[in-house]
């Protein structure tokens, strides 16, 4: 008989990224966590055309592979690498360069990579003569990270392997990011601010910029949407077109993003997914996938491939120049994709397929690595089944799915799991701790409430000043349609848990509702007032969530009435709360306060730290605390089963 999914699993699964076509082979990166070193691994291997497996690398993060001539090149732990293809010993290139980003500079010769001079130490790092920090800028801490450094210099450094030379080409002392470079037209591309020196508010603009490094000039390819937020930059082989992916801000926070040419020549950007309902590139909430790759590849001077998510899961279009056509679309998520001679492979995920590369023939999938095949072989993942229903007030549909093993019980008890953002998703993708607890003899329901992305525009902002409305109800009718479609759900056993706006939704639901025999409520928004200026993002996110800022007319007023302390006093339901010690998204004030008001009541209620996590720990935060959360939880559940 087959094992089920344990905690622990999380140190034998592998997940494969960042693809790329190498000399006709597809070099990509192999991702694991280390148990007994407590960190994320990855190596670099090669895949053949006979699916022959070499591995590069052996230890540390080796990540971003790139072909140089008849180099491969690589980061090391930060660091860049040159190895020759033909086999022999990486060569380290530089020493505590702390890289962000590496390009291809396309010549054969060259690459270009981003690394920053910061001086500032992480978060609560401790030293015997400490000195003070002062803070100038609005936007002055940055979750994942800690305090930002007004004073460090973001640079671009231009790489010659064969030469082993260096030489600064670019830089900023504000928020940069390297996107694609052109060695020999000396051209990068790069996103960046359009009003970094702004002092009474944050610059949430992200432009796209073409800078030729030989007349020392920069054009926005963005300039037409003013007010943009762009993510992705990249040129056609030809350096005639960039493919730019982003959204104009119309809807603040919750804009769709899109696909657009820029066409040089012309000095043109045109958006070509204008019809496409869903999140261009986008996203799917899970656990498991590290270090993703890119979702487009060029596969000529004017075609392309890319993915998308809708509806929670992902497709994958081609771009001709002129029209989209779609090549594929799958009860799957698509990670990231790379083609060779015209073949697209990508690296995908199932609720019950961890992780593997697939060729894409005539739109069905060819395996062609399994990294987890034998796992698979020895273990059964728990049944996903999707589920849709109307919503309370008959505007939309709501959708979700249901992860259980099929048989074990009649009467499943049944955890409710709201997932963050809210301009998130959940989808088809592996959740490793969706299925440990189904191992524990639970059923997972997870829904798209409205405010979820791929489902569209309408949908995305339904959530938009309507906080704890719509939101709510659509999490409530998505649990109520699975305990009356799936007979094997124990309407007598039902629990809660969320984190971020997950855990503002499960402690808003505790206020409101005693439906639930217990509640898990992860590193929440409670108080819209007290977050406001201690998130990292709380004025910008906040005032376009909540559709009103703190010192609008009646602002404070309305920020209670949203803040799920202020209904505190009503909870009943036996809670524990979850909280990372580093957030800075929604800091730990968020989750004491609550844990006080509800400590008053009499309630059951207890609050667990996790020492050194930030915000999004559950996902990529030290692995031992990982493996201790998911057994918080599942304890706290065990002990009001009835």
């Amino acid at each position: 008989m087959n094992k089920k999914i344990e905690s622990n699993d999380l140190f034998e699964l592998k997940s494969i990224t960042q693809l790329t076509a190498i000399n006709g082979n597809i070099f990509a990166v192999l991702n694991r966590v280390d148990k007994q070193e407590n960190t994320y691994f990855a190596d670099i291997v090669s895949i053949n055309n006979k699916n022959e497996v070499k591995k590069w690398t052996n230890g540390g993060k080796n990540v971003n592979p790139v072909q140089v001539g008849d180099y491969l090149v690589y980061l090391h732990n930060g660091d860049l690498m040159r190895m020759p293809l033909s086999g022999g010993i990486a060569e380290q290139l530089t020493k505590d360069a702390k890289i962000s980003k590496l390009v291809s500079g396309k010549d054969g010769q060259t690459v270009f990579y981003q690394s920053s001079d910061s001086k500032v130490p992480t978060k609560f790092e401790t030293t015997k003569f400490p000195e003070t920090r002062r803070v100038h800028r609005f936007d002055n801490r940055h979750d994942g990270i800690g305090w930002v450094d007004d004073q460090a210099i973001d640079t671009i450094y231009r790489y010659n392997i064969k030469m082993n030379q260096r030489n600064a080409v670019y830089s900023s002392k504000y928020d940069l990011s390297l996107q694609d470079a052109n060695a020999k037209q000396n051209r990068l591309l790069v996103i960046k601010p359009t009003n970094p020196t702004l002092e009474t508010e944050s610059d949430e603009t992200r432009a796209v910029y073409d800078v030729d490094l030989t007349k020392d000039t920069e054009k926005q390819v963005t300039a037409s949407i003013a007010k943009g937020e762009f993510s992705y930059a990249s040129y056609s082989p030809d350096g005639q077109k960039v493919a730019v992916v982003g959204n104009d801000a119309k809807y603040p926070n919750a804009t769709v993003n899109e696909l657009y040419i820029y066409d040089e020549e012309n000095d043109k950007l045109t958006d070509v997914t204008t019809d496409f309902e869903g999140e261009v590139f986008g996203s799917i909430t899970a656990d498991f996938i590290q270090n993703e790759g890119s979702h487009l590849v060029w596969m000529s001077d004017t075609n392309f491939v890319f993915s998308g998510v809708t509806h929670g899961h992902s497709v994958v279009f081609e771009y001709n120049g002129h029209d989209i056509t779609k090549l594929f679309e799958g009860h799957c998520h698509v990670v990231d994709l790379t083609a060779i001679d015209g073949e697209v492979y990508f690296s995908l995920s199932t609720p019950t397929t961890p992780s593997q590369l697939v060729q894409l023939v005539d739109q069905q999938l060819d395996v062609k690595l399994d990294p987890n095949a034998n796992f698979s072989a020895q273990h059964d993942y728990a049944d996903v089944t999707p589920f849709e229903t109307p919503s309370k007030d008959s505007k939309t549909t709501i959708e979700g799915w249901v992860l259980k093993y099929t048989g074990i019980s009649n009467h499943l008890p049944v955890i409710l799991y709201v997932h963050g953002g809210p301009q998130a998703n959940y989808g088809e993708s592996f959740f490793h701790e969706f299925q440990v607890l189904a191992s524990r003899g639970y059923a997972v329901v997870y829904v798209n409430p409205r405010g979820s992305t791929s489902y569209g525009q309408e949908f995305e902002t339904g959530v938009i000043g309507r906080y704890g409305k719509e939101d709510f109800a659509d999490v409530q009718s998505g649990l109520d349609a699975a305990l009356s479609q799936f007979a094997d759900l124990d309407e007598q056993n039902t629990f809660i848990a969320g984190g971020s706006y997950g855990g503002f939704m499960s402690s808003w639901a505790i206020g409101h509702t005693d439906r639930f025999n217990a509640a898990i409520v992860q590193r929440p928004v409670s108080d819209w007032h007290s977050l406001y200026g201690t998130s990292d993002i709380g004025v910008r996110f906040i005032r376009k969530e909540l559709g009103k800022d703190l010192y609008d007319e009646g602002g404070l007023e309305y920020y209670w009435d949203c803040s799920p302390l202020k209904y505190a006093h009503n909870v009943k339901t036996p809670t524990r709360i979850q909280h990372g010690e580093f957030d800075m998204r929604c800091p730990v004030n968020q989750s004491e306060a609550l844990f006080t008001a509800i400590k008053q009541t009499g309630t059951p209620v207890d609050y667990i730290r996790y020492p050194q996590s930030f915000h999004g720990f559950s996902r990529n935060g030290l692995p031992n605390l990982r493996i201790k959360r998911l057994s918080d939880i599942y304890e706290w559940f065990d002990k009001y089963l009835r």
